[in-house]
């Protein structure tokens, strides 16, 4: 396209200058001030006649772009937000005048608004946030049990059950010394599988929402500890591993008291937590006296301010929502220990059934735990006054 140009406008300074292009170097040897003159002269010609056609073309475009603005414009009227002001404000111009002079407000009846060719905008302008999500207890009967680990399907302990005879004073020479004999049996805790699935989930889902991988594992633990608790909980309440209060109390601080400094260091174990529900939680803590009406505790429980954590005789107080009102535990804890065969785990799989075929993708939680109780009167299930 270059050498097009070039070409075309030496052809044209051929035919201006009446001479050949082969000899424009000899010809301006010849004359070179009058050669170069008439070369300038040349070219501003060619530049004119340019910019007439230049402009020349531009009219004829500008006038088409004119009429098919104007055939656009007689099809859709398009009133927008500002129009829809100044029209307003023009209308009702004088009004505004009278009224602002005289220290008066008025109301303005904006005119039509069409905003008709962009429906369905919402989703154009809503905003996402990360999901609600349900809530969970934030107590675990982990948290106050020791813990450990199991290699095998179920653990075997040799347990003591009752010592015949005893250690007694002996008189020197005077026959056979006392006799001691332990007595044993073999105590066995199984691992029980605790396990949840999650079928179904698109992959897509995990793709497009960030937080759909985070909320699943997040979904899948909870899922699990609620279990596990509800697990354990159950097992300390059963009669095998527990002794009902046997006490004559009847206020429930006086219970708890009676249960943990009482019987428990009776059955010759030392009392480290006391788990209740939240209902009695909080009537001990808004405990009231039956003649002043006043909050009163006895001087042998406290309350941390800062946290509400409740102390019965220095023992700390937990509360949860899984045990049912009027029911509570008592205990030393130590004596019960929570082995991990299978740590909890959280698997994503797309081989279950026809899963591959629908690009969904089931979710596994599981875990395998036991809770063996060493001693079955080193928990104390004590029943609290409504």
């Amino acid at each position: 396209m270059a050498e097009l140009q070039i070409k075309e406008v030496q052809d044209f300074l051929a035919e201006e200058l009446q001479t050949l292009k082969k000899n424009f170097s000899t010809e301006r040897e010849k004359d070179v001030a009058g050669f170069d003159g008439k070369v300038k002269d040349a070219m501003d010609k060619l530049t004119a006649d340019m910019q007439a056609k230049h402009a020349d073309i531009q009219k004829e475009m500008d006038k088409a772009l004119a009429d098919m603005t104007e055939k656009s414009a007689a099809k859709v009227e398009r009133k927008n937000f500002g129009w829809s002001l100044h029209e307003t404000l023009k209308s009702n111009h004088a009004e505004m005048v009278k009224n602002v002079k005289s220290g008066k407000g008025m109301e303005l009846t904006m005119k039509d608004f069409n905003y008709s060719d962009f429906t369905g905008y919402e989703p154009f302008v809503t905003d996402f946030r990360d999901p609600i999500l349900l809530p969970y207890d934030s107590f675990h009967y982990r948290n106050v049990l020791p813990g450990g680990t199991m290699s095998g399907e179920f653990v075997k302990y040799p347990k003591e059950t009752a010592t015949t005879g005893g250690a007694n004073t002996w008189a020197y020479g005077d026959g056979s010394k006392p006799e001691i004999e332990p007595k044993m049996t073999t105590y066995q805790a199984d691992a029980e599988w605790i396990a949840g699935l999650i079928k179904g989930v698109p992959i897509s889902m995990i793709e497009d929402l960030a937080w759909m991988t985070a909320f699943l594992q997040n979904k899948g633990r909870a899922e699990l500890l609620k279990k596990e608790d509800t697990f354990i909980q159950g097992l300390l309440l059963d009669a095998a591993n527990s002794e009902n209060y046997n006490g004559s109390k009847t206020v429930s601080i006086e219970i708890l008291i009676d249960a943990a400094l009482r019987q428990l260091k009776n059955n010759l174990h030392t009392p480290t937590g006391i788990v209740l529900s939240n209902q009695d939680y909080v009537n001990i803590l808004l405990g009231k006296a039956a003649g002043s009406g006043e909050y009163d505790f006895p001087g042998v429980v406290t309350v941390n301010p800062l946290t509400g954590q409740l102390n019965v005789v220095g023992i700390p107080v937990f509360s949860n929502s899984y045990l049912s009102q009027g029911t509570g535990i008592v205990g030393d804890w130590n004596q019960a220990q929570l082995l991990t065969r299978q740590a909890p785990r959280i698997r994503f799989f797309d081989q279950n059934s026809d899963d591959a075929e629908k690009n969904v993708i089931l979710v596994r939680v599981e875990e395998r735990v036991a809770l063996p109780v060493f001693y079955d009167n080193a928990f104390i299930k004590v029943t609290l006054a409504s």
